[in-house]
């Protein structure tokens, strides 16, 4: 059932004031897309919303919805390189490559430097054997986003592919120097070595996926305790991974709107932001998307996001929707941002008591934002007279 948000919901003026909600007008508004903070058309909300419904879907394998809804989409913003790449995408995967190769050309005629279209076109070409031409749009995605570890990791794949596996394992190790915990890096090097006849560095490979994750080589005996799944999700999360993370939190029921909130807990705005903005595109309503949209905007120093959110988050108007209240994460989240930037009074109106923490009770992350928050307030508290 939807309820309001409770009454201490009211203290967060105090924030709206830090900056003037401007351009509510504007034709351009500033949103994530694929992880990079853009500026870019506004979006009608039917759209967001049919986007949002083809991710979820695609997030658990349905692609013939997936595909429904993001044509949908695509019908009510026609001009969106997203759209467009995600539906290339996907009909990929349902083998209808010529009406792939067509949306992709679509979304980079609309904009021929969008990263994903090049990466998911790569992949596409990859899929269906076309190995150079993956190999050269692969190479013009990274050239875009160098930073992105999902097309460093395609890249090794071709290489790999095409019998070229001394530069996909210095292309692996490259990565590697910069996410040593990526279970994806570890496990492609793996399987490069394996190839290869690379036996120690095969071996190095299993070594570090042991530690890392519950991952079982085939024939290598690498059973371990599996991880925990939140853990698995998180992991993705910090590497930048939220197309995976996505798909582990449809495998534990995890809200999509928790995603965010988690992505913004480990101090990943550009993910928190992504999904958050794609979460309330579809539901408004929801408070813990909104609190992840704060915590983003505030990370990345965007007060006027920040002020967006936190106007979001007041009680709507007799009649309107009412917000479905916020996780018990998300409610810990805007309790640090209170404390950081209003005061410990506000921080604690909106919380309320904060009991001690439950060893055992909470996942890992939820246990250390409130111990994080405990002791700032504890640092705030007013010395005794």
């Amino acid at each position: 059932m939807r309820v309001a948000l409770p009454r201490p919901a009211a203290l967060l003026a105090p924030l709206v004031s830090l900056a003037l909600v401007t351009g509510c007008g504007r034709t351009t508004v500033a949103r994530a897309v694929d992880g990079q903070i853009i500026e870019g058309r506004f979006i009608a909300p039917r759209a967001y919303t049919l986007y949002a419904i083809g991710a979820e879907a695609e997030a658990r394998g349905d692609l013939a919805m997936a595909l429904a809804a993001y044509e949908q989409a695509e019908d009510s913003d026609p001009d969106s390189a997203d759209i467009w790449t995600r539906v290339g995408a996907v009909r990929c995967r349902l083998g209808r490559g010529e009406a792939a190769a067509d949306a992709f050309e679509r979304a980079l005629a609309i904009d021929a430097d969008y990263e994903p279209a090049h990466r998911e076109a790569a992949r596409c070409d990859l899929a269906a054997g076309r190995l150079a031409a993956a190999l050269g749009r692969v190479e013009r995605a990274i050239v875009l986003d160098p930073d992105r570890d999902d097309g460093l990791l395609l890249r090794a794949e071709i290489l790999r592919r095409l019998g070229r596996t001394d530069d996909a394992r210095l292309s692996l190790r490259a990565l590697l120097v910069r996410r040593p915990r990526s279970v994806d890096a570890w496990r492609a090097l793996h399987a490069v070595a394996i190839e290869a006849g690379d036996r120690a560095t095969a071996e190095q490979a299993a070594r570090r996926l042991r530690e890392l994750t519950s991952w079982k080589g085939a024939g290598l005996g690498l059973g371990v305790p599996a991880r925990a799944p939140l853990a698995e999700l998180d992991a993705a999360l910090i590497e930048g991974q939220l197309r995976r993370a996505r798909r582990l939190a449809q495998d534990v029921d995890l809200p999509p709107a928790e995603v965010a909130v988690r992505a913004a807990a480990l101090g990943r705005a550009r993910e928190a932001r992504e999904q958050a903005e794609l979460v309330s595109g579809a539901d408004p309503s929801s408070a813990s998307a909104l609190v992840a949209l704060a915590v983003a905007a505030d990370l990345s120093g965007d007060e006027e996001a920040l002020a967006r959110a936190c106007d979001a988050l007041h009680p709507p108007a007799a009649g309107a929707t009412p917000l479905v209240p916020p996780s018990p994460l998300a409610r810990l989240l805007f309790a640090e941002l209170l404390s950081r930037r209003v005061g410990r009074d506000a921080a604690l109106a909106w919380l309320g008591p904060l009991p001690p923490p439950a060893p055992g009770a909470r996942d890992l992350l939820s246990r250390e934002v409130e111990l994080r928050v405990q002791r700032q307030l504890a640092r705030s508290a007013p010395a005794a007279p």
